[in-house]
């Protein structure tokens, strides 16, 4: 607790005065005493009312914060700031900071810092786009391959997440020892995540996709925590329980995945997905991100460092033979490998780079031998110019060899700058953001399920909400409309094209297409952009078909999404399902059909719903589908495949209508503050998820009967 400041007012024997000047704590003030935090309600300050009382709560921004937590909280601040200096980790002091959150109360005054409960980053002026705010060395990173287990771990043969739990596990039991001590003593316990609720909580997410996801990830933790065991087994001097970190406890286990699960980047190919100081403090808002984190992710595997280094030397070495030998499309395909990895000229992409280098190809083609004098240069007339005209052979090789070196300068320069690129992870704002508001960082394009099951909350609005379908449950469906035999014949399908068949949200390619076209105008080249996590891995491959890694065999997830359409690959399904027998044995007989056809498909749904969504008539949508994808489905065939699609979504929908049930009322009064949070999480989710089907249903009862008709 912080020293009293000396300043307390007085107060009588018979009481306290109304209002009674506190301790002071950096960075918190009051309107009436800049330098104090006052509290007025002094019956809810103190428990007793002695002539030095005792501080137990305070008031902050109209609600009652305990005065420890946030001491403690600020410490840790503290320590975290200094750790970012003594490890370079440096922001833009001028134009962001780092602020620390309460819980919410029940009733919360507006304000535009919309997190709670930990830290976050507000703008102390109006950020501007592509303003660089923080950079992150990536020695700064904590890893697998970073950190001091990273040989054992290579032994073992262990990788991926559990490699990852591990490291962090090992660090944070090593106390102040650890390299990373000033970061992990600011991290929370834990990440209130579904997986640490306990069952009374988890009934709240009965029926949702959240709960799917929960079942299916426990099995893989704990096959994750049997395999630590027999590594900490066979190392018993290694794996010492302290400081917080029991290596036989699977709770403390699961603690620290939720930390994982919630706050990790990948970086790049040689730490993969890594704890990112500074990154995962800023926090996530869906699709109204105002950073982005930049990271050249193609690095040498082994050590991390740039294309060059002793591990890929002889691979370039071969490179330039070959491209001393190839043909001008080699040259092109260099350009393009070296602008993937980054070591390509910024404009490369507009060509202008090569257009420079056509002197190259003159200097080819001279039959000049080598130390051969040059021809006399002749004026106008043809006539001899004096050689004091023009300086001698060997001044102009001494220029020339001076020319070369200011070139060979600059050269190293931009190989600096391109070596500091790649040691880095640069968070740069990608929206502006006017000040004094939160500047929010994106976790991915998540459904609310995903979100909440993996980072402990939902948003109210999300653009990438998906529920998911049992796929036993369409297959029997086209068993009803058709046989079962056809079911069983798409089931065959889904299982051989599992690789086809990709979660494509609608939305999430329509961004894909706009970042695409606007990199492509602005000829820039494209960077590695980790949404997360302030947490999270960031970048749209950690979807793992909703999140799971280690489910082992691919798995195909069909879905309803945002705002209300069956994904593309369902509908692309539904329709070779119910279509006659002769267009299906050619469709499904053929791989090369198949792949052909599938693609058109999905462009046929993306059109449909596109001009749905835009506000056309069912029928105009219709007729400019087939327009635009020159393919032709019969109406009888749309309006059966509709139907099977508002059957499902019926059934899906009743899966999360019973709150009254489930739900129940808002526990009040609870001692544990995580109780009411997780009910408004669970509700939220199901208000989301109800709001996605209940939405397709109308639509597509709509387009039933329309095309019925």
């Amino acid at each position: 607790m912080p020293s009293s400041t000396g300043t307390e007012r007085s107060q009588k024997q018979s009481g306290p005065s109304s209002e009674c000047v506190l301790y002071t704590i950096p960075g918190y003030t009051c309107v009436k005493h800049p330098t104090n935090i006052v509290c007025k309600s002094f019956n809810r300050l103190f428990k007793k009312c002695p002539r030095q009382p005792r501080v137990e709560m305070v008031l902050e921004n109209g609600v009652f914060v305990d005065i420890q937590n946030l001491s403690n909280k600020l410490n840790k601040l503290s320590v975290l700031l200094e750790w970012f200096e003594d490890n370079k980790v440096t922001f833009n002091q001028e134009a962001i900071d780092i602020v620390s959150y309460k819980k919410a109360s029940k009733s919360k005054s507006k304000s535009n810092i919309v997190s709670e409960d930990g830290y976050g980053v507000i703008a102390r002026r109006d950020l501007r786009d592509g303003e660089p705010l923080v950079v992150i060395p990536k020695s700064a990173v904590l890893s697998a391959a970073t950190s001091a287990l990273a040989s054992l771990l290579f032994e073992e043969q262990i990788g991926d997440t559990l490699a990852l739990h591990m490291a962090i596990m090992y660090e944070m039991s090593q106390g102040r020892q650890s390299p990373w001590y000033g970061y992990l003593q600011s991290l929370p316990e834990c990440a209130d995540v579904p997986l640490l609720w306990d069952a009374g909580s988890r009934k709240w997410l009965q029926g949702t996709d959240a709960l799917r996801m929960v079942e299916r990830d426990e099995a893989g933790l704990k096959r994750d925590f049997g395999r630590l065991q027999e590594v900490v087994a066979r190392n018993p001097l290694i794996f010492i329980s302290q400081s917080g970190i029991a290596w036989d406890d699977y709770k403390c286990f699961l603690r620290i995945s939720s930390l994982a699960s919630s706050r990790a980047f990948l970086v790049d190919v040689h730490r993969g997905s890594s704890m990112v100081p500074f990154a995962d403090i800023f926090n996530h808002k869906t699709n109204s991100e105002n950073v982005h984190i930049e990271s050249e992710e193609m690095v040498c595997p082994l050590c991390g460092e740039a294309f060059g280094c002793e591990h890929t030397a002889g691979m370039e070495s071969d490179a330039e033979n070959e491209d001393e030998d190839g043909c001008d499309s080699d040259v092109d395909d260099d350009a393009s490998m070296a602008s993937e990895h980054g070591h390509g000229d910024a404009d490369s992409n507009e060509g202008s780079g090569w257009e420079d280098d056509s002197d190259h190809g003159e200097e080819e083609d001279s039959d000049e031998e080598p130390g051969e004098e040059l021809p006399l240069l002749l004026d106008e007339n043809n006539n001899p110019i004096a050689d004091d005209a023009h300086p001698s052979q060997s001044q102009a090789d001494s220029q020339s060899e001076s020319d070369e070196n200011e070139d060979g300068d600059e050269d190293e320069d931009e190989d600096e700058d391109e070596d500091e690129m790649i040691d880095t992870l640069d968070i740069v704002v990608f929206k502006p953001c006017k000040a004094k508001h939160e500047v929010f960082n994106t976790y991915g394009k998540h459904s609310s399920a995903a979100l909440l099951h993996r980072y402990g909350f939902c948003d109210t609005s999300n653009l990438f909400d998906s529920v998911s379908l049992d796929t036993e449950q369409v297959l029997n469906a086209l068993a009803k409309q058709m046989s079962e035999k056809r079911a069983s014949e798409v089931g065959q399908l889904i299982d051989l094209y599992a690789d086809v068949l990709e979660p494509c949200h609608r939305a999430k390619g329509i961004e894909e297409e706009e970042d695409a076209d606007e990199e492509e105008d602005s000829g820039e080249e494209s960077e590695s952009d980790h949404p997360t996590s302030g947490h999270g891995e960031n970048d749209d491959s950690d979807d793992e078909s909703e999140e799971d890694e280690s489910a082992g065999d691919t798995m195909v997830t069909l879905s309803i999404d945002a705002p209300g359409h069956p994904d593309l690959n369902l509908a692309a399904l539904l329709v070779l399902g119910l279509t006659e027998e002769d267009t299906f044995s050619q469709v499904a007989g053929s791989q090369s059909v198949f792949m052909h056809y599938f693609p058109r498909m999905r462009s046929y749904w993306t059109a449909f719903q596109d001009r749905i969504d835009a506000g056309a008539s069912i029928q105009t949508a219709y007729r400019e589908a087939s327009k635009t994808t020159d393919l032709s489905i019969k109406k009888a065939t749309l309006a059966a495949v509709c139907r099977v699609v508002v059957q499902l979504t019926e059934r899906r929908l009743a899966d999360v209508s019973d709150d009254e049930r489930v739900l129940g009322q808002c526990p009040a009064g609870n001692a544990d503050d995580n109780i009411a949070l997780r009910w408004m999480s669970a509700k939220q989710l199901r208000e989301n998820e109800r709001s996605v089907l209940k939405r397709c249903v109308k639509l597509y009862q709509n387009i039933v009967t329309t095309f019925s008709s």
